[in-house]
């Protein structure tokens, strides 16, 4: 009589067990039958395996069972294999090096399964009865009967080096095996719950230590963030706005794309305005996606785009989802710069985008008497942006009046998105305080940088000196008739000096 069959993989190649027919018949030779494929069945094509939801089609026989206990060994990469498995250990190097590199640190749950609250036990006929009506869906949700086990055989596993794990010592049976965490893997596709039987038949012989290869889909997408150049100073009021790239990873074939999540904390002193979001360019609607919080939201919130069900059935992998992401600057605060990071997140797997960053200066102008160095208030600038000639350039970004102390700040001038960036502006004098002269070149160029090693907020100084002006002409010091005195005794003395000198010549003679 023909004996009901094993569970196996879909997918998998046909394995031929022999069974002998009793009172010297011929031995025959029954072809494994396919399964109806599991939602994780597929993302096992490396290995004789129960994926979800499939049932067996193989025809073993208990009688040559030997011993008690078996070995499940777990092989996990991350590749796309080109060969199918039959729970045998490849060696085939064209195989092995298809597999991809082997994941450390993933950790599966190994549960024996139950039928009516027993253990299926391998070494009887009812046993093997019981395994192929089983189903992953069943083993998990205790229907039909089947259920999970806490007695002897359950277990745990994490891979090792070169993505190995081995379970010794597990009595023969079902089993139940679930990848439960996938450790520091960025894994978007976990292969889905399989069955395994310990052990398991293999051309009329049978498999003690079965080795599996369940694969996985690794996110290795690179997310971007960036931002737009404000153009101007960046002061309370200003607009920064920023644009999340991300790639939308490939998942496994069998798999679905459950959540697509970015999420972007901000800067405490910026005050998120509005979104939107696209892919491949075009908007999607807005029963697509989710916002939280709602905007115009509050300083320093946390930005969170989700796709909904329907956005989750419109992404394929290789579509490109972008979020344009617009903020106020609420405050300028005590550094000088305004950076941030999103996270994009797909079935669980993470991937966060570079920081890109906003760095801006201020600009404090001194104004001095250039004679006596004192602080001259009321002086009249503005700022420019420098074109390529270092020249101004467009309408002023800023003005302002020097104080009692000479001093005029301009505050959080744009410097570029770098540690080591600078930016050019020109100062220009527009009105000289009264009293004193508007210099012939009234414009200065100051640079401003990104990086200041003596103050949290950087600041360039710039000293501007003015003259006085020139008072009107003053009369001398005196009256006129001092002066008629002073000429009138000047030319006494002349004319003394003439005839002592005429007196002096006759006496001689």
């Amino acid at each position: 009589m023909r004996r009901r069959a094993h569970p196996h993989l879909t997918g998998a190649p046909a394995v031929l067990v022999p069974t002998e027919r009793r009172n010297g018949m011929k031995t025959r030779t029954t072809s494994l039958k396919r399964l109806a494929a599991g939602a994780g069945a597929l993302s096992l094509a490396m290995v004789g395996l129960i994926g979800t939801a499939a049932t067996a089609a193989v025809e073993p026989g208990p009688g040559n069972i030997t011993g008690t206990t078996g070995t499940l060994t777990i092989h996990k990469h991350s590749g796309n294999p080109t060969v199918m498995g039959d729970g045998t250990e490849i060696t085939d190097e064209g195989a092995i090096a298809s597999l991809g590199a082997g994941l450390v640190g993933v950790e599966f749950s190994i549960e024996r399964v139950t039928r009516a609250g027993d253990p299926i036990d391998l070494t009887t006929t009812a046993g093997w009865d019981d395994a192929q009506d089983a189903t992953v869906a069943d083993v998990q949700n205790d229907a039909n009967g089947f259920g999970v086990s806490a007695a002897d055989g359950t277990a745990s596993a994490t891979t090792i080096a070169d993505g190995l794990a081995e379970v010794n010592n597990l009595p023969y049976g079902l089993y139940l095996v679930t990848e439960t965490n996938p450790g520091a893997n960025n894994i978007v596709s976990p292969v889905a719950p399989f069955l395994v039987s310990i052990p398991y038949p293999a051309d009329g012989s049978w498999l003690y230590n079965v080795h599996v290869y369940p694969k996985n889909k690794l996110n290795t997408t690179e997310a971007e963030k960036t931002v737009e150049d404000p153009g101007y100073a960046v002061v309370v009021g200003s607009i920064l706005n920023w644009t999340i790239t991300a790639p939308v990873p490939a998942k496994s074939s069998d798999d679905t794309y459950r959540s697509f999540t970015i999420t972007d904390d901000l800067d405490g002193r910026l005050v998120p305005q509005s979104v939107t979001v696209s892919s491949n360019g075009t908007a999607l609607g807005s029963s697509d996606y989710t916002i939280t919080p709602s905007l115009p939201g509050t300083a320093g919130a946390t930005v969170t785009v989700k796709l909904t069900s329907t956005g989750l059935e419109k992404i394929a992998a290789g579509d490109v989802i972008t979020v344009d992401l617009s903020t106020e600057v609420g405050t300028l605060g005590e550094t000088n710069v305004f950076e941030n990071e999103a996270v994009v997140n797909t079935n669980d797997s993470q991937v966060t985008t570079g920081k890109p960053a906003v760095y801006y200066g201020a600009l404090e102008v001194n104004k001095y008497d250039e004679e006596s160095e004192s602080a001259l208030s009321g002086a009249e600038f503005s700022l420019y942006e420098a074109d390529e000639n270092g020249e101004p350039t467009g309408d002023p970004i800023a003005s302002g009046v020097t104080g009692p102390d000479g001093k005029l700040t301009f505050d959080g001038l744009w410097a570029g998105t770098t540690a080591d960036a600078s930016r050019d502006y020109v100062l220009v004098e527009t009105k000289a305080p009264a009293g004193y002269v508007l210099p012939e070149d009234a414009s200065v160029v100051v640079t401003i940088y990104a990086a200041s090693e003596n103050a949290s907020v950087n600041v360039t100084s710039q000293s501007v000196s003015n003259t006085q002006q020139d008072g009107p002409n003053l009369p001398l010091t005196g009256s006129t008739g001092t002066l008629l005195f002073t000429i009138v005794g000047i030319a006494l003395i002349a004319t003394g000096g003439t005839i002592a000198a005429v007196r002096h010549s006759r006496s001689k003679a």
